[in-house]
This record gives C-alpha cells, structure tokens and sequence, in this order.
C-alpha cells in the first residue's frame, strides 16, 4: 500500500471509529431505554427472574390516550395463527402484514398457548400482562438463545394508559456479541413500530366506543320518558 493510500485511510478509519464510539457511549444507551421515564428501565418486572443474568435488555415505553380494556384486545391475539407482532412483519410474520382488525375466531389466549416464531405464553393476566418467551431458540450467527418478552398495561390516574414492553435474553455461541449488537437495531425499530400500531388501534378503538353526544342525549331523553311513565 503506498504512502498516499495510507493517508487517505486514516481520516476514514478515524472517522468510523467517531461514530462508532459516539453509537455506543450515547445513541446506544437511548435506544435501550427508548419511551421511558427515570428509573424506569431499571425496574424489577414480572418475568424477569425468568433469565436472571441475561446479555441483552432492552425497555421501552408509551404513553396511550386510551383505557388498558381498549388495548388488551390488541395484545391478547399478538403472535398467534399469524395475526402478527405489528411490526417487523418481514422478520416477525414471514412477510405477512399484521392484522388491522380484531379476530373473531380466536380463543382467549392462556398460559402454554404456542405462538408465533417459537414462543409460548409464560403469564397472563388480563389487561394487565402478557409475558411470552422461548429456550433455546435456533438464531443467526449459529446461536442459539433464550429469550422473554414482557407487555405490561398500567393504568394511569386519568384512566389512560401506560404501556412496557421488555425484551430479555441470553445468547449462547462465539458471535453472540455480535449477534445482540444486530439484534438491538432491529428490535429498537421494531419496538418502536410495535408500540406505535398498537397505540394507534387503541385510541382508534376507544374512540369508536366513546358515546357521542347525540347518544348521550337520546339515552337520556328515554330513561326520562321511562320515569315518567311510573
């Protein structure tokens, strides 16, 4: 390699290592933790108990203009018979888009049920919690990995909702390392999607179930036509 080659390397190979080095010390950490609030990502969560020590967390977080009974619909058929994750479809659902409607032909879901992709339902309680995962999942990089994912539903004082979802895992194998790194990309964007649709169809949802005025004052108008005729 000749003098002038070098040179024109070593800006580039700087400037790589800036923004690797910016990536991890500052992006990285946000993306973890993406949606939450102070102290949020670090608190204990059902099912984390389940992988103790594990090589890969990620927590994020959003707020939904809307009551948990509007959102659990939503999770309650998330994975199963192909509605989809609503999001990352390509990866998620084998390319099928996830369903923009709520399945009629779907039985509650229950602790054991399988689910898309290799994972089975660890705990549930309705409007409140669904926490799914899978042990020694076949992945790229020839590893293999045991993973839990948490949707916790908090309602908050105005009667809206809270939404957590946490991914946790361990990665077992040689390219594990970089095996999360890729995996921290792809489900940042996919949480991100995740949370995003299913904010949407909930407040969607709770709009559609909202009285409108007119209703108010027609109910109103028959109760009273009721009294009256006692």
């Amino acid at each position: 390699m000749s003098t002038k080659q070098k040179r024109a390397g070593s800006p580039r190979a700087l400037a790589f290592g800036a923004l690797a080095f910016g990536y991890y010390m500052f992006l990285r950490p946000q993306m973890l933790k993406w949606g939450t609030r102070l102290g949020e990502a670090q608190r204990r969560l059902p099912g984390d108990d389940i992988i103790p020590r594990p090589n890969f967390r990620m927590t994020h977080a959003i707020d939904i203009d809307a009551p948990p009974e509007s959102l659990w619909p939503w999770l309650a058929q998330m994975g199963r018979e192909r509605s989809g994750y609503y999001g990352m479809d390509v990866l998620m659902n084998y390319g099928i888009p996830s369903v923009t409607f709520l399945r009629q032909d779907l039985e509650p879901p229950a602790v054991g049920d399988e689910m898309d992709g290799g994972y089975h339902i660890m705990e549930l309680e309705p409007v409140r919690k669904l926490l799914f995962g899978g042990f020694s999942l076949r992945r790229s990089f020839g590893v293999t990995e045991d993973v839990t994912l948490l949707y916790l539903i908090e309602r908050r004082s105005d009667g809206s909702t809270r939404l957590i979802a946490r991914r946790r895992a361990y990665v077992y194998g040689a390219l594990a390392p970089l095996y999360n790194l890729l995996a921290e990309v792809l489900t940042f964007f996919m949480f991100r999607q995740q949370l995003k649709t299913l904010k949407a169809h909930a407040t969607s949802m709770a709009y559609l179930q909202t009285p409108t005025p007119e209703a108010v004052e027609t109910t109103s108008a028959r109760n009273s036509g009721s009294d009256s005729a006692y």
